[in-house]
Protein backbone atom coordinates (compact mmCIF):
# COMPACT_ATOMS: atom_id res chain seq x y z
CA UNK A 1 0.00 0.00 0.00
CA UNK A 2 1.39 3.46 -1.17
CA UNK A 3 0.96 6.29 0.92
CA UNK A 4 -0.59 9.78 -0.76
CA UNK A 5 1.75 12.51 -0.53
CA UNK A 6 -0.03 16.68 -1.74
CA UNK A 7 0.60 19.48 -0.26
CA UNK A 8 -1.10 20.59 2.77
CA UNK A 9 -4.53 22.55 2.74
CA UNK A 10 -5.86 24.61 6.02
CA UNK A 11 -7.79 21.56 6.39
CA UNK A 12 -4.97 19.51 7.41
CA UNK A 13 -3.11 22.03 10.10
CA UNK A 14 -4.87 20.64 12.77
CA UNK A 15 -3.65 17.16 12.06
CA UNK A 16 -0.26 18.45 10.97
CA UNK A 17 -0.21 20.18 14.11
CA UNK A 18 -1.25 17.09 16.39
CA UNK A 19 1.14 15.02 14.53
CA UNK A 20 4.01 17.74 15.59
CA UNK A 21 2.80 17.07 19.18
CA UNK A 22 3.49 13.76 19.40
CA UNK A 23 7.20 14.69 17.74
CA UNK A 24 7.63 17.10 20.40
CA UNK A 25 7.02 14.38 22.97
CA UNK A 26 9.00 11.83 21.08
CA UNK A 27 12.20 13.87 21.42
CA UNK A 28 11.26 15.76 24.40
CA UNK A 29 14.82 15.73 26.86
CA UNK A 30 17.03 14.08 23.75
CA UNK A 31 19.81 16.35 22.86
CA UNK A 32 19.16 19.33 20.89
CA UNK A 33 15.41 19.03 20.73
CA UNK A 34 14.30 22.12 22.93
CA UNK A 35 16.71 24.32 21.07
CA UNK A 36 15.52 22.91 17.58
CA UNK A 37 11.32 23.23 18.15
CA UNK A 38 12.57 26.96 19.36
CA UNK A 39 14.60 28.16 16.85
CA UNK A 40 11.95 26.31 14.18
CA UNK A 41 8.70 27.43 16.55
CA UNK A 42 6.16 26.76 13.01
CA UNK A 43 5.35 23.21 12.05
CA UNK A 44 3.02 24.19 9.15
CA UNK A 45 3.43 25.98 6.16
CA UNK A 46 0.36 26.78 4.21
CA UNK A 47 -0.22 29.12 1.29
CA UNK A 48 3.12 30.69 2.36
CA UNK A 49 5.64 31.66 0.25
CA UNK A 50 8.27 31.02 3.03
CA UNK A 51 8.06 27.25 1.95
CA UNK A 52 5.60 24.43 1.88
CA UNK A 53 3.91 21.47 3.87
CA UNK A 54 3.16 17.80 2.73
CA UNK A 55 0.71 15.59 4.09
CA UNK A 56 0.64 11.79 4.02
CA UNK A 57 -1.95 9.91 3.73
CA UNK A 58 -3.70 6.43 4.13
CA UNK A 59 -7.93 6.38 3.14
CA UNK A 60 -7.48 10.43 3.70
CA UNK A 61 -6.34 9.78 6.98
CA UNK A 62 -2.93 11.89 7.68
CA UNK A 63 -0.05 9.72 8.57
CA UNK A 64 2.86 12.04 8.17
CA UNK A 65 4.02 15.01 7.00
CA UNK A 66 7.07 17.17 6.15
CA UNK A 67 7.63 21.17 6.32
CA UNK A 68 10.06 22.72 4.05
CA UNK A 69 11.51 26.10 4.55
CA UNK A 70 13.14 28.12 1.67
CA UNK A 71 15.46 30.44 1.47
CA UNK A 72 18.32 32.03 -0.77
CA UNK A 73 21.68 31.14 -0.49
CA UNK A 74 24.05 33.50 -3.13
CA UNK A 75 22.03 32.92 -6.08
CA UNK A 76 20.43 29.62 -5.40
CA UNK A 77 17.20 28.44 -3.56
CA UNK A 78 17.28 26.20 -1.00
CA UNK A 79 14.49 24.24 0.57
CA UNK A 80 15.05 22.43 3.89
CA UNK A 81 13.54 19.89 6.06
CA UNK A 82 12.36 21.46 9.51
CA UNK A 83 10.08 19.00 10.34
CA UNK A 84 9.30 15.60 9.09
CA UNK A 85 7.17 13.13 10.97
CA UNK A 86 5.47 9.51 10.53
CA UNK A 87 3.19 8.36 13.13
CA UNK A 88 4.29 5.14 14.74
CA UNK A 89 2.08 2.81 13.00
CA UNK A 90 3.09 3.95 9.72
CA UNK A 91 6.86 4.10 10.13
CA UNK A 92 8.95 1.37 8.22
CA UNK A 93 6.61 1.06 4.95
CA UNK A 94 7.99 4.20 2.82
CA UNK A 95 5.83 6.67 4.25
CA UNK A 96 8.71 8.91 5.27
CA UNK A 97 10.45 8.39 1.71
CA UNK A 98 7.74 8.84 0.00
CA UNK A 99 7.32 12.20 1.76
CA UNK A 100 10.94 13.22 0.83
CA UNK A 101 10.18 12.37 -2.46
CA UNK A 102 7.66 14.57 -2.81
CA UNK A 103 9.63 17.27 -1.13
CA UNK A 104 12.21 17.16 -3.77
CA UNK A 105 9.63 17.16 -6.42
CA UNK A 106 7.47 20.07 -4.78
CA UNK A 107 11.07 21.96 -4.07
CA UNK A 108 12.08 21.85 -7.36
CA UNK A 109 9.31 22.86 -8.93
CA UNK A 110 9.28 26.07 -6.65
CA UNK A 111 12.71 26.74 -8.40
CA UNK A 112 14.97 25.19 -5.83
CA UNK A 113 17.92 23.86 -6.62
CA UNK A 114 19.49 22.42 -3.21
CA UNK A 115 17.76 20.47 -0.64
CA UNK A 116 19.01 20.19 3.08
CA UNK A 117 17.76 18.46 6.41
CA UNK A 118 17.74 18.96 9.68
CA UNK A 119 17.96 16.01 12.45
CA UNK A 120 18.71 16.05 15.84
CA UNK A 121 21.80 14.28 17.64
CA UNK A 122 21.37 10.52 18.02
CA UNK A 123 18.10 10.83 16.22
CA UNK A 124 19.56 7.54 14.20
CA UNK A 125 15.69 7.12 12.28
CA UNK A 126 15.65 10.40 10.91
CA UNK A 127 19.56 10.53 9.67
CA UNK A 128 19.05 7.43 7.86
CA UNK A 129 15.79 8.24 6.03
CA UNK A 130 17.71 11.44 4.68
CA UNK A 131 20.45 8.75 4.00
CA UNK A 132 18.77 6.68 2.28
CA UNK A 133 17.15 9.64 -0.12
CA UNK A 134 20.70 11.06 -1.05
CA UNK A 135 20.94 13.50 1.77
CA UNK A 136 24.12 13.41 3.47
CA UNK A 137 25.91 15.55 6.10
CA UNK A 138 27.03 18.81 5.11
CA UNK A 139 27.59 20.35 8.43
CA UNK A 140 27.73 20.21 11.83
CA UNK A 141 26.44 22.73 14.51
CA UNK A 142 28.39 22.41 17.82
CA UNK A 143 26.84 24.68 20.65
CA UNK A 144 27.42 25.40 24.53
CA UNK A 145 25.80 27.82 26.96
CA UNK A 146 27.42 30.80 28.29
Amino acid sequence: MTPVVRLASFADAAACEELDAQARAETAGTRGAEAYFAEQPVAVLVGDEAGFTLVATFDDVVVGFATMRESKVGDIRVASVIRVFVTARARRIGVGDALIKGARNTASSRGCSRIDALALPGDRDTKNLFERNGLTARLIVASSPL
